[in-house]
C-alpha cells in the first residue's frame, strides 16, 4: 500500500528558531567586532576569530531557543487507538559483555509489566548478545535461562551493534510489526510500550518513535552531575526538540519503537569508502538510520515524555571519555554524509548539530588562546559577547528550573531546586574544560587518521597510569602559549588582567585535573554515603547479628516463646505479613521492599505468599549481590528480584499492593519526603508498612543530653532524619494516607545484651577520637546512642500501617530526596 509522502520542509517552529538564532548570533558577533582592537590586529586573524565565534554562538543560541520553545509543549499527536491484536512487537535487549544480573532484574520486572498490561501474548523478548568471552557467555546463559526469554549469542559477531540487529531482522523481522530497541543498560515500562504501540497503529506512516530518556541514579559525583543536568534541562530540551523536528526527528540508538518493515527497507547502511576513521563502518549509525527512514517517506518523531524510559550514565571520567571518543569519530564521519541526496533539511540539521558538538571544543580552545595571547588584540568590551555566551548556556538551566517550579512547590523544595541549580552550574563549570581538551584531542586524532575502534560499554578499559596528567600538561601548555606572547609584547597590567579573565577559567580546572578527576569519580555524598556505609558493613552485620537463615540486618524482636536470635530476627517479617493481610483483606500480588538489605524479608514473604512477585530496592551494590545469590540458592530468583536504585527517584518498578520499609525510612531527608517517594511505588488503595526507630517525644522538648544522643545516632548511622511518631502520622494524613494500625514494638527489644554493654564504652570513645568516618566505628557510635536513647525513653521502635486514600483526595506528586540502603 502506498503511503502519502510528508513534505520535506522545516516546521514553522524550526524556521523561527533558525531566524532567532541568527539574529542573536549577529548581535553577539557585532559586540565582539566592537571589542576587538582592529587597528592593532591582523585583519585575517580578526576575521578568523569572528567566524569561529559566530559558528559556536549560533548553536548556543539555537540550543537556548530550543529550551525556551520546550516550555510551550508539543502539539498533540492523534488520539491513539488500541494496537491491533495481531500486531506483534519484539523487545530487543542488545548486550555485549555487560554484567548480566542487572539486565536480568530489569527484564524480570518488564515481563511482569507485560502481563499486567495484557501484552504478554503479543510481545516477545530477545536478548541479542555479542559477548565474546567464554566465561561471560556462560554467565549470561546461566543468568538469563530462568527468565523464559529468547537468548542468542552470535558465534561470528560481525558488524558490531548494527550487525547484531541486522542478524535478528534477517531471522525474525518478518514475524514482528515493530521492535523496541534497548541497550544493556536501558530500562522501559510495559505501560509505556503499550502507548507507543497504540500510536504506531494509529499512524501507518510512522516509522520510528524515539522516547526521551531519564538517567538512573549513579554512584559517582560524575554520574550525579550528569543526572542533575538532565533533570534540570532534559525535559524542556526534549519538548523543544520534538516541537522543532516535527515528523523529521532523530534516533539515539535505543529506547525507541521502530516499525520493523520500515527499518528493514533502509538498512543495513553501506560502509563509507576508504579507511577508518573517516571511512569504513559508520560508528554513529543511529542518526543516519533516522535520516534514511525520513528520506524513504517514513515519519520519525521524538516523544519528549521520559516516563518509563531509563538508562545509566558513565560512572567515571575515563568511561565518559572512552564513549566520547567513539562518538567523536562517528559524528565527524557525518561530514561525508550530510550532503547526501534526498535528506530532509531537518535531518541535515541533526547531523550538523552532532558535528558541531565536537568541533566546538577546538574552536573554543582556539578562541581562548588567540584572545588571551594577544594574537587578536581585545579590549574590555570583548568580555560582553563572551559573557553573553555564558548567559546562553544558562538559559536551558533556568528554563528547566522554571518548568519544575510550575508544579506545586513548598518553600523548602524551591530552596532545594535553587541549590541544585547552583551545584550543577559549579560542577559543569569545573568539568567543561576537561571535556573541551579531551574533545579537542579526539578531533585532532580523527584528523590525523587514528581510528578509535569499537569498545563496547561493557568491556573493561585499560587503566590510566595517572588520571588527569594529560589535562594538566595541556593546561600548562595553554598557560605558556598565552603568557609568553604577553610577556614579549609587554602589553601592560591591563592586557594581562584581561588575558587572565579569559584564560584562568579554562586553565585552572585543567591544572587541577588530577585532583578533579578523583573528585568526580568518588562516590557522591548524601545517598552514596549510605551506600558506602552498607557496602562496607553488611557482611559484618550478618556475622555479628547472628540472624542466620533470617538474613536480617535489622534488630531482633524477642516476642514471647521465641528462642534464639534467628527466630527473633525473623519475627518482624511475621508481624509485617500479618498486618498486611489484615489491612489489604487479601494476599498481596505485588510487594516492594524499600531498603531491602540482603533480601531476608523478601525471601520470608515469598515462602508465605508463593503467588506474589516481590521486588527489593537498595543503594548498596554489595547488598544486591548478596541478595541475588541468596534468592538463587533458594530457587526463588524468578519470584524475588533485587535492584540497585534510589527509591526516592521516579520508579521503573511496577506499583505494588504492599510497600514495606524496615529501618530504612530514616535514611530519607524527612518523613514527608519518604511518604511522597513511597506513594510513587504504591498502587491506589495499597498498603504501606513502616517499621523503624522514631522519637517518642517532641524534639523541641529534648534536653541537651537527649539532643546529643539523637545527633550521634543520626551521624553514626548516616540518617537523613529522625521524626516523632506523631509527626509521621500527621504528615501521612496530610498526604492522603489513612492510619490503619500503630504498634509500639519497643518492649520486644533487648537493650542489655553483651554487645550493648560493650558499646557503652566503645561508642563514646570512638566518637571522642573522631572515628565516625570509619563504618565500623560509625556503627558503634550510632548503635550506642540509639540504645541509650531507648533506655532514656527518648526513642521508640514502632510499626505504622498506612492505607493509601488517593481515591478520595488529590495527592502531591512525588519529589526526589535521599534514599535508604
Amino acid at each position: 500500500m502506498d503511503r502519502p509522502r510528508a513534505p520535506m520542509t522545516l516546521t514553522p517552529a524550526r524556521c523561527r528558531q533558525l531566524w532567532l538564532a541568527g539574529a542573536v548570533t549577529g548581535a553577539l558577533v557585532s559586540l565582539l567586532w566592537l571589542g576587538v582592537d582592529l587597528p592593532a590586529t591582523n585583519p585575517w586573524l580578526a576575521g578568523v576569530v569572528l567566524a569561529l565565534f559566530a559558528f559556536n554562538a549560533f548553536w548556543l543560541a539555537g540550543a537556548a531557543i530550543t529550551a525556551l520553545m520546550g516550555r510551550g509543549g508539543v502539539p498533540a499527536s492523534p488520539s491513539p487507538r488500541a494496537a491491533p491484536a495481531r500486531a506483534r512487537t519484539a523487545v530487543l535487549w542488545l548486550v555485549c559483555g555487560e554484567d548480566p544480573d542487572p539486565i536480568a532484574a530489569r527484564i524480570a520486572v518488564f515481563r511482569r509489566g507485560l502481563r499486567r498490561a495484557g501484552l504478554q501474548g503479543v510481545c516477545d523478548i530477545f536478548i541479542l548478545s555479542d559477548t565474546a568471552s567464554p566465561q561471560a557467555r556462560a554467565a549470561e546463559a546461566r543468568v538469563f535461562a530462568p527468565l523464559g526469554v529468547r537468548y542468542r549469542n552470535r558465534a561470528e559477531p560481525e558488524g558490531r551493534k548494527p550487525g547484531n540487529l541486522q542478524d535478528w531482522i534477517a531471522a525474525h523481522g518478518a514475524d514482528y510489526d515493530s521492535m523496541l530497541v534497548l541497550d544493556a543498560d536501558s530500562g522501559f515500562s510495559a505501560e509505556r510500550l503499550a502507548g507507543l504501540r497504540a500510536r504506531m497503529a494509529a499512524e501507518p506512516d510512522l516509522g520510528l518513535i524515539q522516547c526521551a530518556i531519564r538517567l538512573r541514579p549513579g554512584q559517582s559525583r560524575l554520574a550525579g552531575m550528569q543526572r542533575l543536568s538532565a533533570r534540570l534541562c532534559g525535559a524542556g530540551f526534549a519538548h523543544g526538540l520534538a516541537r522543532l523536528s516535527g515528523d523529521a526527528g532523530n534516533y539515539w540508538g535505543h529506547n525507541a519503537l521502530i516499525r520493523t518493515r520500515a527499518f528493514a527497507e533502509v538498512t543495513p547502511l553501506p560502509a563509507l569508502p576508504g579507511r577508518a576513521p573517516m571511512g569504513g563502518v559508520i560508528l554513529s549509525h543511529d542518526f543516519i538510520e533516522a535520516a534514511a527512514l525520513r528520506r524513504a517517506g517514513w515519519k520519525v518523531v521524538i516523544d519528549p515524555e521520559a516516563r518509563g524510559s531509563f538508562e545509566d550514565s558513565p560512572e567515571s571520567v575515563q568511561a565518559h571519555h572512552r564513549r566520547d571518543r567513539r562518538w567523536a569519530q562517528g559524528n565527524l564521519q557525518h561530514l561525508r554524509l550530510i550532503g547526501a541526496r534526498g535528506l530532509h533539511p531537518a535531518s541535515r540539521l541533526h547531523l550538523l548539530a552532532g558535528i558541531q558538538s565536537y568541533l566546538s571544543a577546538p574552536i573554543w580552545l582556539m578562541l581562548v588562546v588567540m584572545l588571551g595571547s594577544g594574537a587578536v588584540h581585545a579590549t574590555w568590551a570583548a568580555l560582553a559577547p563572551l559573557g553573553a555566551t555564558l548567559a546562553l548556556l544558562m538559559v536551558p538551566k533556568l528554563a528547566g528550573l522554571a518548568r519544575w517550579r510550575q508544579g506545586r512547590m513548598t518553600p523548602s523544595r524551591r530552596a532545594t531546586l535553587r541549590r541544585a541549580l547552583w551545584g550543577e552550574l559549579a560542577q559543569t563549570t569545573l568539568f567543561a574544560p576537561l571535556a573541551m581538551i579531551r574533545r579537542t584531542g579526539f578531533v585532532l586524532a580523527v584528523a590525523a587518521g587514528r581510528d578509535s575502534g569499537w569498545q563496547p560499554a561493557g568491556s573493561a578499559a585499560s587503566a590510566t597510569a595517572a588520571p588527569g596528567r594529560p589535562e594538566a600538561i595541556a593546561g600548562g601548555v595553554i598557560a605558556l602559549a598565552v603568557t609568553a606572547p604577553q610577556m614579549m609584547l609587554g602589553g601592560g597590567a591591563g592586557a594581562a588582567l584581561l588575558a587572565a579573565t579569559v584564560v584562568v577559567p579554562v586553565v585552572g580546572p585543567l591544572l587541577a585535573a588530577p585532583w578533579l578527576i578523583r573528585w568526580f569519580d568518588a562516590p557522591r555524598p548524601g545517598t552514596n554515603a549510605v551506600a558506602a556505609y552498607y557496602d562496607a558493613s553488611t557482611r559484618r552485620f550478618l556475622a555479628i547479628g547472628g540472624s542466620g537463615a533470617a538474613l536480617a540486618i535489622h534488630r531482633p524482636l524477642w516476642a514471647e516463646g521465641l528462642a534464639g536470635v534467628e527466630a527473633a530476627s525473623a519475627h518482624v517479617n511475621t508481624l509485617v505479613a500479618t498486618a498486611a493481610e489484615a489491612a489489604l483483606g487479601r494476599l498481596p500480588a505485588q510487594v516492594c521492599d524499600l531498603g531491602c538489605g540482603v533480601g531476608g524479608t523478601l525471601l520470608h514473604l515469598a515462602r508465605r505468599w508463593p503467588g506474589a512477585h516481590l521486588t527489593g530496592v537498595t543503594l548498596s551494590a554489595e547488598q544486591v549481590r548478596l541478595a541475588r545469590g541468596f534468592a538463587r540458592a533458594r530457587g526463588l530468583e524468578r519470584q524475588v528480584q533485587v535492584v540497585q536504585s534510589d527509591f526516592t527517584c521516579p520508579p521503573l518498578l511496577p506499583r505494588a499492593d504492599l510497600v514495606i520499609a524496615i529501618e530504612s525510612h530514616v535514611h530519607t531527608d524527612s518523613a514527608a519526603g519518604f511518604l511522597r517517594a513511597a506513594r510513587a511505588h504504591l498502587r491506589p488503595g495499597g498498603v504501606l508498612i513502616i517499621v523503624d526507630d522514631m522519637l517518642a517525644t517532641d524534639p523541641e522538648r529534648l534536653d541537651p543530653r537527649g539532643q546529643g544522643l539523637v545527633a550521634a545516632f543520626r551521624r553514626g548511622w548516616r540518617l537523613g532524619h529522625v521524626s516523632p511518631a506523631a509527626g509521621l502520622i500527621a504528615e501521612a494524613r496530610a498526604q492522603a494516607f489513612d492510619p490503619v494500625e500503630q504498634r509500639d514494638l519497643s518492649p520486644l527489644l533487648r537493650l542489655d545484651r553483651w554487645r550493648d554493654r560493650a558499646l557503652r564504652l566503645a561508642g563514646p570513645l570512638a566518637d571522642a577520637l573522631g572515628l565516625g568516618r570509619v563504618p565500623l566505628f560509625a556503627n558503634m557510635i550510632g548503635g550506642n546512642a540509639l540504645t541509650q536513647a531507648h533506655r532514656a525513653g527518648i526513642m521508640g521502635y514502632r510499626m505504622v500501617v498506612l492505607r493509601d486514600a488517593v481515591a478520595r483526595r488529590a495527592t502531591p506528586s512525588p519529589q526526589p530526596g535521599r534514599s535508604a540502603a
